[in-house]
């Protein structure tokens, strides 16, 4: 009986095998097929990393080091900055100054009191002012009736301190007019901007500083083409070490004494530009209108109460 048992089982055994086996196939086939496209999509990943090697310089080129890119940008900042002042300043005899008008407020009264440019003219006064230009007069003229009287070669400027408590950029738009007037008046004349003269320490506040008169004379200077106007900077002659008036060389922190006006008109004499004699004919005298330009937001600088000089030259 055990061993009918036994074939019996080894019977069903064996065909469940042949029933089962296309089965098993098949799912191990399947299992092979869903393995290929894994392994397939392993080598595509490794083929795609060479061309993420070679991508890789290329960005590094552009962000790692940024040579290429501070390069243009170094030639950029280079070509958009202002050339630089030319050193073509030559040394003059005071004969230079026969054709020359200074004009200006209580420093240039200095240069012309105590100075040796005697031969020259002035328009100067205390207190004088670019925003207040058209209104004040010298010797019973305006800066106008001066210009339209006279045909000079040089016209030397130096104003601001009196104002330098207003908006510089302000004071830099008077300014600037100012020297357009003169322009179109003295079409012949070179023009030089004369930087405002540093205070001494003691006398800075909030109102006049150094920092805002540099500020002012650098705002100046941007004027300057080196063609027709000029930009000098006397300060180097006079400043102590912080860039402020010696205190030894003033007695109220604003003007020079009366000796070193010598000294002023010596270094003036020293930084001149070769310039054709000015024509001995005065320019047309047309109608007053030439002479006359309107006034921008005047209301607005005369409320700005810009500080006059209350200093004498003693």
């Amino acid at each position: 009986m055990s061993k009918l048992k036994q074939c019996i089982y080894t019977l069903i055994l064996l065909v469940t095998c042949v029933v089962a086996s296309p089965f098993i196939y098949k799912q191990i086939w399947k299992n092979s097929e869903l393995k290929q496209p894994k392994a397939a999509a392993k080598d595509t990943t490794v083929s795609t990393q060479p061309a993420e090697t070679t991508t890789a310089p290329a960005e590094g080129t552009t962000t790692g080091t940024q040579a290429p890119s501070d390069a243009a940008e170094t030639t950029t900042e280079t070509t958009t900055e202002p050339p630089a002042p030319q050193s073509n300043f030559v040394e003059s005899g005071p004969e230079y100054f026969d054709d020359a008008l200074f004009i200006g407020d209580s420093r240039t009264v200095g240069i012309k009191l105590y100075g040796t440019l005697k031969n020259a003219d002035y328009f100067c006064d205390q207190g004088l002012m670019a925003a207040r230009i058209d209104e004040s007069t010298v010797d019973n003229m305006t800066v106008w009736d001066k210009l339209r009287k006279k045909q000079y070669a040089k016209i030397y400027i130096m104003l601001g301190v009196n104002e330098i408590g207003n908006d510089i950029e302000g004071t830099t738009a008077k300014y600037r007019r100012l020297v357009d007037g003169v322009k179109e008046l003295q079409p012949d004349a070179v023009i030089f901007l004369q930087a405002n003269l540093h205070v001494a320490s003691y006398k800075e506040d909030a109102i006049i500083n150094n920092e805002r008169i540099n500020a002012l004379n650098s705002n100046l200077q941007a004027m300057a083409d080196n063609s027709k106007v000029y930009y000098i900077d006397v300060n180097g002659q006079f400043d102590d070490a912080n860039g402020a008036l010696q205190e030894e060389l003033t007695s109220d922190g604003v003007h020079v004494l009366a000796k070193y006006y010598t000294d002023w008109c010596t270094w003036l004499c020293q930084n001149t530009v070769p310039v054709n004699p000015a024509a001995t004919t005065a320019p047309s005298a047309d109608n007053k209108s030439q002479t006359e330009y309107t006034s921008e937001a005047e209301t607005a600088t005369q409320n700005k109460k810009p500080q006059n000089e209350e200093f004498s030259n003693i």
